[in-house]
């Protein structure tokens, strides 16, 4: 018999795919112990199932120490190999879940988002949700949600509404940026000494109830000192 037709049968069977999930986990973790509490199973358990899905592909998955686990060349191949399908059969079910949904959905954000993130990803979403119908509204204001018919919106804000449904989406990177010509003009690389006679660009209102020059402050604070007096000038979006 072809070995490798030999190997291939075995992979079909339902417990060689139950070492399959548990090598995944493993791997994924480089830890029997961390597979251990994802599975509710004991490392010894989970290192018996490794061991017996060695035994059976006939390669070394993983390099055991006594602290310590890590992949093989050839275990990081199966790994990959196993996360791509495991990957691909998770979105064919997600798309399959998602064809049943339909309606309406309002999203109200400011217009950066929008520009940036929400209409990039809209083919995206048209394609995983083809019987919604989406309507993206802008503005630099919190609304009402109820009172403008909106369904969901995206603030930059740490402190939602405790009337509301909040769901965190990412963490806000904030840091100066310029042109090389005007870095060389004012003579910004490798020093900040300058910045306070630079002219700063606001916006008016990046976060709820903020005065204008919020941003540049926090930064700051963190990075180069209190600005005595922050010049520039100011827009409700970039």
């Amino acid at each position: 018999m072809d070995p490798l037709r030999e190997v291939r049968n075995r992979l079909l069977n339902g417990w060689q795919l139950s070492k399959l999930y548990t090598f995944e986990v493993a791997a994924r973790h480089q830890s029997f112990a961390l597979a251990a509490d994802e599975l509710s199973l004991s490392p010894s358990a989970v290192s018996h199932r490794i061991n017996q899905l060695e035994d059976e592909l006939g390669i070394q998955l993983f390099v055991r120490s006594h602290r310590k686990v890590e992949l093989t060349h050839e275990g990081k191949r199966v790994f990959w190999a196993l996360k791509s399908s495991l990957d691909t059969l998770n979105q064919e079910i997600l798309d399959i879940k998602n064809q049943e949904l339909s309606g309406t959905l309002t999203v109200y954000s400011r217009p950066s988002i929008a520009q940036c993130w929400l209409v990039p990803a809209l083919g995206d979403f048209t394609r995983r949700y083809p019987s919604i119908s989406l309507t993206i509204l802008t503005g630099n204001d919190n609304v009402n949600l109820q009172r403008a018919g909106v369904d969901l919106a995206i603030y930059f804000d740490d402190a939602p509404s405790a009337q509301l449904t909040h769901h965190f989406l990412m963490d806000e990177e904030i840091l100066p940026v310029c042109s090389p010509d005007y870095a060389r003009r004012h003579d910004l690389t490798g020093s900040l000494v300058n910045l306070p006679h630079c002219t700063l660009l606001h916006d008016r209102q990046a976060w709820s109830n903020d005065s204008g020059t919020d941003e540049w402050h926090s930064w700051a604070q963190h990075f180069f000192g209190e600005f005595a007096d922050i010049i520039g000038d100011w827009f409700r979006s970039f």
